[in-house]
């Protein structure tokens, strides 16, 4: 498997559109910052941010859209992902993205108050079948009340 969690701050508000079918989809970029450790001096050096193109789906692209904002930090946990794509010219872009199966605010420098949102009533299962989870049942959260609430967060 190629699973990859990558922790970094947004570099803007994550973008939130719905796919023809209407699947909520958000995409955001995520500045991943490294130091090393000079061992003949002693001190740390910044070295160049590593920048992480990250899409999400359904409650989960409701819920990043609704609730974090450029410079947050983050913690994105997902898989690699093929972006690749052809300009009108004809020139083949390859483009790598990660695709969220969770991100989660940091709480290194902040506390966070948790929203819970609403799960929608399900139907019930076929006679003779379990019941099964259904992951988009989650219905649309206020937006004006976001998921997750960052408190002292600089």
């Amino acid at each position: 498997m190629n699973k990859i969690t990558v922790h970094g701050n947004l570099t803007g508000k994550p973008e939130l559109r719905h796919s023809r079918s209407g699947v909520p989809v958000a995409t955001f970029t995520i500045a991943a910052n490294r130091r090393r450790l000079n061992r003949q001096t002693g001190n740390w050096a910044d070295l160049p941010a590593v920048f992480h193109r990250v899409v999400c789906f359904n409650a989960l692209a409701e819920n990043v859209a609704a609730s974090l904002d450029k410079g947050t930090p983050v913690a994105v946990t997902g898989e690699f992902a093929d972006d690749s794509y052809k300009r009108e010219d004809g020139t083949s872009i390859r483009r790598i993205q990660i695709e969220a199966a969770d991100v989660a605010a940091s709480l290194r420098y902040a506390t966070a108050t948790l929203v819970r949102n609403p799960r929608a009533a399900t139907a019930p299962a076929p006679e003779g079948e379990p019941p099964t989870a259904d992951s988009d049942t989650t219905p649309d959260h206020d937006a004006e009340r976001p998921a997750l609430e960052l408190v002292g967060s600089d």
